[in-house]
């Protein structure tokens, strides 16, 4: 018995040597290394990613056609900041007085569900806006008058085209002009009226009265707001005071630009406006 034993210690004290043995020899075993992990998905823009900028752009073009940039610049996004800004509750349109007219030249409603334009002021910022239709397209600077619910969104870039800088700046004032003649005239007094229209004064745009008012009359601020009041059915002369207007402060801002119509007109020419001279701001 004893020797079974002392034979079974013997068994396990060279177990034990063996095994020391082993570690010295070849080190403790390695413990596997976890693999690094994946890396983590880029995040998809949210919300903020294409909000406004948290601080406030000017609140008013920057007069000129200069080149140089304004000092400091907003901070902005590059691409279109966001969707166009939700307009205020759009008034009943069979309550407007330019429900169901339409424009002669064009043949389209002067108003719509979708036009009006509603631009916040905090977004206007001369040189670092650009101007986008209702679907939210860029839309490259152009003769032609706006259509309604155009908007402005703002960049980080500031746009070194003179002519992209000076058409956001008249979507800047002609906006606010169509919106109240067209969606906003019954709560618009003639003194108001006049102070909106303020910047076509000082342009010597639409200062001039017609010798008569009718469909085909060139009607100046004062006239078409009183063209207005008197319930009129028929909207061709409140387009086309509108589309004149535009128009002029667009031959004033733009430069290397051709007017020339394809009915072969040439409106700044015919009105003797010299092309790139610059919008003068009240």
């Amino acid at each position: 018995m004893r020797q079974r034993r002392q034979t079974g210690y013997a068994k396990k004290a060279g177990g034990l040597i063996l095994c020391a043995w082993l570690l010295v020899s070849c080190g403790p075993p390695e413990t596997p290394i976890p693999p690094p992990p994946p890396p983590a998905a880029p995040q998809a823009a949210g919300p903020e990613a294409t909000s406004p900028p948290v601080s406030p752009a000017p609140a008013a073009p920057v007069a000129g056609n200069t080149a140089t940039p304004p000092s400091p610049a907003p901070a902005a996004t590059s691409a279109p900041a966001a969707a166009a800004p939700a307009p205020a509750a759009l008034p009943d349109l069979t309550q407007l007085w330019s429900n169901g007219l339409t424009s002669k030249r064009t043949g389209e409603p002067l108003v719509t569900a979708d036009g009006m334009h509603n631009l916040d002021p905090a977004l206007v910022a001369y040189g670092y806006n650009l101007v986008v239709d209702s679907a939210g397209t860029p839309l490259p600077p152009q003769g032609t008058p706006l259509r309604g619910g155009e908007q402005l969104v703002q960049t980080t870039a500031y746009q070194d085209d003179a002519n992209v800088r000076e058409y956001a700046r008249v979507v800047a004032l002609m906006a606010p002009i169509r919106d109240t003649i067209l969606y906003n005239f019954e709560h618009t007094s003639r003194a108001q009226w006049l102070a909106v229209t303020e910047v076509l004064a000082r342009n010597n745009i639409k200062t001039v009265d017609a010798a008569s008012v009718d469909a085909r009359s060139v009607l100046s601020s004062g006239q078409v707001y009183d063209y207005i009041a008197s319930s009129p059915t028929d909207g061709s002369p409140v387009m086309r005071y509108l589309e004149e207007a535009e128009l002029e402060l667009k031959c004033l801002a733009f430069v290397d630009f051709n007017f020339t119509n394809p009915e072969g007109n040439n409106h700044c020419e015919a009105q003797n406006i010299p092309v790139g001279s610059g919008i003068q701001m009240p």
